[in-house]
């Protein structure tokens, strides 16, 4: 009789239940049987995993290609989108010690280009052309020449690319918003949001008019309505090719700093097609508050300097010997930590004479940020706040 084995099955209460014989032959071959290959993916399969990976929107806290930065009055902060380099690009030229300021945020297309050219030459041209400006030129037309001037200097570089922009210039109790493309500046005016800039688009009535007017003409192009096909955007500085439709004239509001305006959000549309208006000043609003609800120390600079000078023996202030200046070096080195807050002090706003407090400007612009990614945006993101309280 040939060898078997027993299959056993269903062991209840030590009894052993008989479920099947098999002939030895058959478990000898199920041994023989080889494993059947590894199924290998395709390069392209894996690239496309990475890839969408690599796009999936995180928190900007945990991205490695945020830039933030904060100074008198003002906070910004930056993400690249999907884009292989960052096209967004700003400027600010702001001192605690003058009533003058220019803020701006540029988002390049095309490349980045135009927006690095504005951000290096538009607000020299302002200054500039404020300067020679007479008493019968308006704010608005110097902005206006100004902006036209980038333009042209730039189009002569015969270089591509384009860019849009929003600007805030402030000088005295005025302040002077111009923008071009579809960047756009909100104001927090006692909580309320009021858009101080229009989106220029091509699938506005009046710009798609203008453009038509002009000879051009607008087509609907995956999903977005576009100059020739190709621009959503129907305002810009550079686009040499659309120069013809394309304008680099800016629309410009100049309105007078009280005391009822709060903060000032200046942004390129990556924040803006995610984020609502109110939304963004109200999330503003709220950073701003929990920061000031916080315990602060303030340090004065003559409480400060007072301080130092308690420590200081007071031997080295009534002899004039050698010794006495040996002493007064010792004493000021057992001292350098004060000493240190007083230099710092004199490289930030000292005109009420007091350290400023910790500025939450930046951490309410990576609040946005945060929300917008959250929410899929793959754009390029710039977003800078101003204090204008810090300005008024």
């Amino acid at each position: 009789m040939p060898p078997s084995i027993v299959r056993l099955c269903n062991m209840n209460d030590g009894h052993v239940n008989v479920k099947s014989l098999e002939p030895f032959s058959v478990l000898t071959s199920l041994k023989k049987r080889k494993r059947p290959p590894m199924i290998e993916i395709p390069n392209v399969l894996q690239v496309i995993e990475s890839a969408a990976e690599k796009f999936r929107p995180k928190s900007c806290e945990s991205r490695s290609d945020v830039f933030s930065s904060s100074g008198f009055g003002v906070g910004v902060c930056s993400v690249k989108g999907r884009k292989l380099f960052m096209e967004d690009t700003h400027t600010i030229v702001s001192s605690s010690n003058t009533d003058k300021g220019f803020f701006g945020v540029y988002d390049g297309h095309g490349g980045r280009k135009a927006a690095d050219f504005v951000a290096e030459n538009l607000h020299s041209n302002i200054f500039e052309m404020l300067e020679k400006s007479s008493g019968n030129t308006t704010t608005e037309e110097v902005v206006k020449a100004a902006f036209m001037k980038t333009d042209d200097e730039f189009l002569k570089q015969g270089l591509e690319s384009g860019a849009c922009c929003v600007t805030a210039f402030i000088e005295g109790k005025e302040l002077v918003v111009s923008n071009l493309g579809d960047c756009r500046a909100v104001l927090s005016r006692k909580g309320k949001a009021e858009v101080l800039t229009k989106d220029h688009r091509a699938s506005h009535e009046d710009e798609r008019k203008r453009i038509q007017d002009k000879g051009g003409y607008v087509e609907l192009h995956r999903g977005t309505w576009r100059v020739h096909g190709v621009l959503a955007v129907s305002r810009s500085i550079g686009d040499a090719h659309l120069k013809d439709w394309v304008l680099g004239e800016p629309e410009t509001t100049i309105l007078p700093l009280t005391d009822e305006l709060e903060y000032l959000i200046l942004a390129s549309d990556g924040l803006w097609d995610e984020v609502g208006n109110q939304e963004a000043v109200d999330m503003v609003t709220r950073c701003m508050r929990n920061l000031s609800s916080k315990p602060k120390k303030v340090y004065r600079v003559k409480q400060i300097k007072q301080r130092i000078n308690n420590n200081i023996n007071n031997k080295w202030k009534e002899t004039e010997n050698e010794n006495e200046n040996e002493n007064e070096n010792e004493n000021e080195n057992e001292n350098e930590e004060p000493s240190l807050k007083v230099r710092r002090i004199s490289h930030v706003d000292q005109v009420n004479g007091m350290m400023p407090l910790p500025c939450g400007l930046v951490e309410s612009c990576k609040e946005l940020l945060n929300l917008a990614v959250s929410r899929g945006s793959l754009d390029d993101i710039t977003v800078m706040i101003l204090d204008l309280k810090a300005f008024n």
